[in-house]
């Protein structure tokens, strides 16, 4: 019988100073781990496990730990005691319906040092069966959790090999036409200081990547576009009716 492995490893190091209690008791139970400098480095050497048993006191010790008692994973674990008697010395968490990408993403919104957390999974086998291999990467942000599978890649390459790099058929794609890049404002902002002493009394440095990553998202929030994209549509429309003339004209 073919045994089934997904060797996983965490990356980067995960600060023990950004880790609550609750989440590093639950982490050391899903994960391997070993101590890389002052923070724990996590892996799985077959697979990260979804059932684990914890002791409950130590269990209960570490959600009272967690600060204001308000978090995702704190639910999370209230919600698998809410049904076990006074009496029971040890919990069964069952991990399977949910993921443990959440609790990576409560520990980057957090942290002062992480801007992210990559998840690197190989799928094996012991037999070289057709479902047995493949792999998938998972990066978590604080504001969203993406993944994609090796075979989520193949079917991107199979809409690209069908409908070309836009991977839409003709009539269907999305061209973009601007984008917000955080550096590109990092970048301009001493400029601006430098320019007008009278801007601001900050420094530059002053300025941290959460004020970069909050002002972009209202200026993209309040930012009109609207005659700018309709003039595009125009402009793309007669260049369309250029590409068919070009195309339909009799070859002399």
């Amino acid at each position: 019988m073919p045994d089934y492995a997904s060797p996983t490893v965490v990356q980067p190091t995960i600060p023990n100073a950004d880790m609550t209690a609750l989440e590093r008791l639950l982490l050391t139970h899903i994960f391997e781990s070993e101590p890389d400098g002052d923070g724990l480095y996590f892996f799985a050497e077959t697979s990260p496990n979804d059932q684990i048993e914890l002791p409950i006191e130590a269990l209960r010790a570490a959600l009272a730990s967690v600060e204001g008692g308000a978090s995702e994973t704190a639910a999370f674990v209230q919600g698998q005691l809410k049904d076990l008697s006074d009496d029971e010395p040890y919990v069964q968490m069952d991990l399977s319906m949910t993921s443990y990408e959440f609790i990576f993403q409560e520990i980057v919104k957090r942290s002062s040092t992480l801007n992210h957390i990559a998840i690197v999974t190989s799928f094996t086998c012991t037999k070289m069966r057709s479902d047995g291999f493949g792999g998938m990467a998972v990066v978590v942000t604080a504001d969203a959790i993406k993944g994609k599978s090796t075979q989520d890649i193949i079917g991107d390459f199979l809409d690209e090999a069908e409908h070309g790099p836009l991977a839409a058929a003709p009539g269907f794609g999305v061209h973009v036409l601007l984008r917000l890049h955080e550096e590109q404002v990092r970048q301009m902002i001493p400029r601006l200081i430098e320019a007008d002493e009278t801007l601001t009394s900050i420094a530059a440095a002053a300025v941290t990547d959460a004020d970069i990553r909050a002002a972009c998202i209202k200026v993209a929030e309040r930012l009109e576009l609207k005659e700018e994209g309709d003039s595009a549509v125009f402009k793309a429309a007669l260049a369309a009716i250029r590409e068919a003339e070009q195309r339909l004209a009799p070859v002399r």
